[in-house]
């Protein structure tokens, strides 16, 4: 390049240079006179004061929740980073209800919502949304009513100015605008209305210490997220069905002395059902094997949601004979054995004399029987073996029981192999699905662990439900 060539090229880029630096001085300018401007007048965007929702599109609603956006507006964009605080005004709302200007209304509880505290103002913005987040269930629980909540702006910093009529705004839900009827969501127990009888089905557990019955709870219309509910006895709704006759021979059972229930059920996310564990001691049971035993049970301080008043508490009759096994063994008129032993203290009578410290000992074992003989024909359903206190070797590993009318055609009931009682005077329970009543039942034992020598403590016979 030669220095005619380079000098033009020169100048260009000195005059590109200059144009640049004139630029960011007038903007250097430009942002020294925005931050001189003066304050801006700070207020709510309201119609008269009020802010009413639904009003066009000015919520967000979904079935857990209701997003109201509570717009802060400025005279002017923001010369500059700027705060204020933001707070309800209950008494106002009060006074407006007591007076009838707000009539129909209730006041938006606190428990129900969430409001930010504050605000900060950002160099530019001339408006900015604060959400007020309303749970759905404070929209259920007064539909039919309007809700009512007074915000206000206070503290504002940089001093910047409150406008003195815009400064506070009523926030007014009208209930019956943002949802019908059958967009409530009840809550109750599934099985309410009658009076329930249980077992009502087989998914209930039986036990020796308790019997263990599910409960089910429903949730009507569209699930939405999880919550959960309070569950309590309802001793006095029991006794006064007991008292009035309508339960009759009923008698009261009462938490803790005879069941118990968790303090709370719940709902998880999307689903309508929901169920908990009713735990209901068989001695209780026991104790009233020839009444109605009677439960009652409410539901009360859903998370979410409406209880239905009509179906919030269940009343259940209990049929003690279908919920505890019976222990037959006993009931027998006759009891007798393939083998016995002479010593009397480890004899035949021993494996059900209801004595775990006691056993029956035979030597020179390959194989034998133990029979039970009853007046009538019985069911029975379940029985237990009770390991005893001696060697582990000892202890049978294979056996069926066996049951007759007639003492000589014999139908296997139940039949096990390869058994192992993992310690001394351990019980292991079994059960059969034949319940026909049978005259005799017989434990025929067939294999020891090891040897020729067999001992064991006890042999019961149940009669399930």
């Amino acid at each position: 390049m030669n220095f005619l060539t380079y000098k033009p090229f020169h100048m260009n880029i000195r005059l590109i240079l200059l144009f640049a630096a004139i630029f960011v001085a007038c903007e250097k300018d430009k942002k020294f006179q925005d931050e001189a401007m003066g304050p801006v007048n700070v207020s709510f965007a309201s119609t008269a004061g009020k802010i009413n929702v639904p009003d066009e599109n000015n919520y967000i609603l979904t079935t857990d929740k209701l997003s109201i956006p509570l717009n802060i507006v400025m005279s002017a964009s923001a010369p500059k980073y700027f705060s204020l605080n933001i707070s309800v005004d209950n008494d106002t709302i009060q006074q407006l209800i007591d007076e009838q200007a707000l009539p129909n209304t209730v006041l938006l509880d606190e428990s129900y919502y969430e409001l930010p505290k504050g605000a900060d103002i950002r160099f530019g913005l001339d408006s900015l949304p604060v959400m007020l987040e309303v749970n759905m269930q404070a929209v259920e629980k007064h539909f039919g009513k309007d809700l009512a909540l007074a915000v206000r702006l206070d503290n504002v910093t940089k001093q910047n100015i409150l406008s003195p009529t815009g400064k506070m705004a009523i926030v007014v839900i009208k209930t019956s605008e943002l949802i019908s009827e059958d967009d409530l969501h009840y809550l109750s127990f599934t099985e309410a209305g009658n009076i329930l009888t249980l077992p009502s089905s087989d998914d209930h557990t039986l036990g020796e210490v308790e019997v263990v019955l599910p409960i089910s709870l429903s949730l009507g219309g569209v699930a939405g997220g999880a919550f959960t509910l309070s569950v309590s006895e309802a001793a006095d709704t029991a006794q006064q069905l007991i008292d009035d006759g309508t339960i009759t021979d009923g008698v009261l059972l009462r938490k803790d002395d005879d069941f118990t229930l968790p303090e709370n059920a719940s709902f998880d996310a999307f689903t309508n059902t929901a169920k908990f564990n009713l735990r209901v001691k068989t001695a209780s049971l026991k104790n009233n094997v020839t009444r109605k035993p009677v439960v009652a049970l409410t539901i009360s301080d859903p998370t979410k949601h409406l209880i239905d008043e009509a179906k919030k508490t269940l009343v259940m009759v209990l049929d003690p004979n279908k919920l505890i096994e019976v222990d037959i063994t006993n009931t027998n008129i006759r009891y007798t054995t393939q083998h016995e032993n002479g010593n009397t203290n480890e004899n035949s009578p021993k494996l059900i004399d209801n004595n775990s410290n006691t056993k029956f000992l035979l030597g020179s074992f390959s194989s034998s029987w133990m029979k039970l003989e009853f007046a009538e024909p019985t069911s029975s359903g379940a029985y237990t073996m009770t390991s005893a206190n001696d060697a582990i070797d000892r202890d049978p590993k294979a056996w069926r029981i066996e049951g007759s009318n007639n003492d000589v055609d014999w139908v296997i009931l139940d039949q096990q192999t390869e058994q192992f009682f993992g310690s001394r005077f351990q019980t292991m329970k079994y059960y059969f699905p034949d319940k026909t009543p049978y005259k005799y039942y017989r434990l025929y034992i067939t294999a020891l662990r090891k040897g020729t020598t067999f001992q064991m403590a006890e042999w019961r016979l149940l009669k399930t439900p």
